[in-house]
């Protein structure tokens, strides 16, 4: 049987950790979110994965680079240091990772994938090792074979792609031994890899499925068209040299040492400790169970699921009535209930409608079944005891996958009676594991499970749409349309799509001639984006043209025209709320985002004017006043916005008259906005660069 070996890039994922909870910290204020976010992410793939042997590659600081700076000095370069809270981190995580008993290796000349890489060789040899690689660093992707697979990190900790041979294949449409020529053609700007300038993903991909390999199309550059073979010839050096920068060393000095490297070196009482330390309590409920104490009584991710046994419909109404809480699993034509462990029974909707809303329930996405009730008539819901999808964000809003299947550690749950015990199983576990965190149980209990049924009737009801509003606006943002696309075409002297980056960048940059210095450019040219545009906007009037041209198209084909489109017969809109996506806890909108409906521009707000309270009804707008300043005011003691609360000055338009130097009188609403940008934006650790740009101000 194959031993599996998971071989996790250590500053890859610690890097996202840091990014995705960028400002958790214990209650003395030492900073955690990169070490909370690599632990949450291993310890979820541990589970899944259940490994025999597990490592950690990490990039030795400064010397690590140094083999391929000899090759090309420009190699990574441009990367701006992470701030000094993401290296204060870097010991609790090498402490953790003792706990873990998990061996770190890191080595002058060497980064994390060539330690990877190397160990992967090796395992490749022992012959009974399946290998999973964890990072974000898609070089490691040339590695890949029947034996070893990549858990690509994508965006944050939650978007992983799973690599293996066929998986690539599909992805890229080429073979895993042509991604080093791939890579030497395309390059790669995230480490200054140049590849060959002007040549894309897309290119590339065609030039290998014609020519196999980089040799042998610059052995038949003749059969290449004109302008791209003359790209070739250029930059053939370039490719080359790229070929080598991209290519992965298999001689670091490291060995594979199983007894190292064993599961089984887990010190279960330092990991407890050191979760403890961190105030990383919910965590403490998803250690899995090869990492626990033998004599351990804490909850696994897997708890022993059995099938329930079934109860004739007409003894369980009856019983149902009296149970101090009902399990609950929506299915095709009704659904299945449970009062104690080990039994359930199928209800019709009519016998549900009787039962359900008279007692407390406990299920999963229990939103969705309190919506069909609605829609057949119920008015009175039931209390919503537990949610075991809600009950899985609160104890780990970094989880991957909050499917019941995987909560209860099942590949399927083909059976209703099945997922009754599932549910069973996982309700116990998770009451078990938030009763150990009185706070989080709190939350839970008094506010996240209770807001479920308000946001169900929220949904049901949804909100009402004046669709004449839309077209009016619809008929104006047409002929204003029109009218800027025929003053661009003016100015650039023939007819483009302006909507098309490519088309668009032609026109600037070749038609034009506006200067490219200090223009970001991509696989395909010079970048149209509005950070570019900015930059252009003193050389030309085409661009506040372009700029206008794009917010009403936007405005246009995202709100005029598609809202209408989604409306139900009576003219209302039903979107979704979502308690268990932004790890923050905020609610985020789908399908579609009400929450994203513009509101800076005049036209904008038209949109939003679309947007009426049904008849007889008015809208009601609550919201905290500066909630999260005032508590930053009072945490931190600062005298100047404490006196500011209780005189009741404007927070935002006293910072703007400070930031601008005009008088509290005459701050403008862009200047009020501006400074609000600030105000949260520091509060909330926005970097120096996302501040700028989204207060709209120079970097420097």
């Amino acid at each position: 049987m194959m031993k599996r070996l998971v071989i996790i890039d250590g500053k890859s994922v610690f890097y996202r950790g840091y990014y995705a909870m960028p400002n958790l910290s214990t209650a003395d204020g030492t900073p955690t979110g990169g070490v909370y976010g690599f632990a949450a992410l291993s310890l979820e793939l541990i589970k899944r994965l259940q490994p025999d042997y597990v490592c950690v590659a990490w990039d030795k600081p400064k010397t690590n680079i140094r083999r391929r700076l000899a090759i090309y000095d420009q190699y990574k370069a441009g990367r701006k240091p992470a701030p000094p809270d993401f290296y204060a981190q870097i010991p609790l995580l090498h402490e953790l990772l003792q706990a873990f008993g998990w061996p770190l290796y890191e080595f002058d000349d060497y980064e994390a994938d060539d330690i990877m890489a190397t160990l992967d060789a090796q395992a490749e040899q022992e012959g009974d090792i399946e290998t999973y690689l964890i990072t974000s660093d898609l070089d490691a992707l040339q590695i890949l074979d029947q034996n070893t697979y990549l858990y690509a990190l994508k965006k944050g900790l939650t978007n992983i792609d799973k690599f293996d041979v066929p998986a690539f294949e599909q992805r890229y449409g080429i073979r895993i031994g042509q991604f080093l020529d791939f890579k030497s053609l395309k390059g790669d700007a995230s480490d200054n890899i140049p590849g060959v300038p002007g040549v894309g993903e897309k290119t590339a991909v065609k030039l290998l499925q014609q020519f196999d390999t980089l040799d042998n199309l610059y052995d038949n550059l003749w059969q290449v068209k004109d302008t791209l073979r003359r790209k070739l010839e250029q930059g053939k050096d370039s490719a080359y040299m790229s070929r080598e920068l991209a290519r992965l060393y298999t001689d670091a000095p490291v060995t594979l040492d199983r007894a190292a490297m064993a599961m089984d070196n887990c010190d279960p009482a330092a990991v407890r400790a050191m979760l403890q330390r961190l105030e990383f309590r919910s965590l403490l409920h998803h250690v899995p169970p090869q990492m626990q104490a033998a004599e351990s009584t804490q909850p696994s991710d897997a708890p022993v699921v059995q099938h329930a046994a079934e109860l004739p419909a007409h003894q369980a109404k009856a019983l149902f009535l009296m149970a101090k809480e009902l399990l609950v699993w929506p299915v095709e034509g009704g659904v299945w209930v449970s009062h104690e462990r080990g039994k359930a029974a199928r209800l019709s909707w009519r016998d549900a409608i009787d039962v359900i809303p008279h007692v407390p329930i406990v299920g999963h996405r229990t939103k969705e079944l309190l919506r069909r009730l609605l829609a057949r008539g119920v008015r009175q819901l039931p209390v919503v005891k537990h949610d075991t999808a809600q009950g899985s964000f609160l104890l780990n809003p970094l989880r991957t996958s909050r499917a019941l299947a995987d909560l209860a550690g099942l590949e399927l749950l083909d059976d209703p009676r099945l997922a009754i015990s599932a549910l069973w199983a996982v309700y116990d576990e998770q009451t078990q594991a938030l009763d150990a965190l009185p706070e989080l149980a709190r939350v839970a209990r008094t506010m996240d499970f209770p807001l479920i049924p308000v946001l169900a009737r929220m949904e049901w009801r949804g909100i009402r749409l004046d669709s004449r509003t839309l077209a009016a606006m619809q008929r104006t943002l047409s002929s204003e349309i029109a009218e800027l696309q025929q003053q661009i075409y003016g100015m650039v002297g023939y007819e483009l799509n302006i909507g098309s980056p490519a088309q668009l960048a032609e026109a600037l940059f070749v038609k034009l001639q506006l200067p490219t210095a200090g223009i970001k450019k991509g696989k395909t040219g010079y970048s149209t984006s509005q950070k570019e545009l900015d930059k252009l906007r003193p050389h030309h009037p085409i661009i506040g043209l372009v700029e206008r041209y794009r917010e009403l198209t936007k405005l246009q084909n995202t709100y005029v025209e598609a809202l209408p489109q989604l409306t139900d017969d009576a003219g209302y809109i039903h979107t979704t709320f979502n308690q268990d996506v932004v790890a923050t806890g905020r609610l985020s909108s789908t399908d579609p985002n009400l929450q994203n409906i513009p509101i800076r521009s005049e036209l904008g707000r038209h949109v939003r004017d679309a947007f009426v309270p049904a008849p007889g009804n008015v809208f009601v707008n609550a919201d905290y006043s500066q909630f999260e300043l005032r508590l930053a005011a009072v945490l931190s003691g600062e005298e100047a916005m404490i006196r500011d609360f209780n005189t009741d000055i404007d927070i935002h338009a006293n910072t703007a008259a400070q930031v601008y130097g005009v008088p509290l009188d005459v701050v403008t609403k862009e200047q009020r906005r501006r400074a609000k940008v600030v105000n949260f934006g520091v509060l909330y650790g926005m970097s120096q660069h996302g501040l700028a740009a989204a207060a709209q101000m120079s970097y420097a």
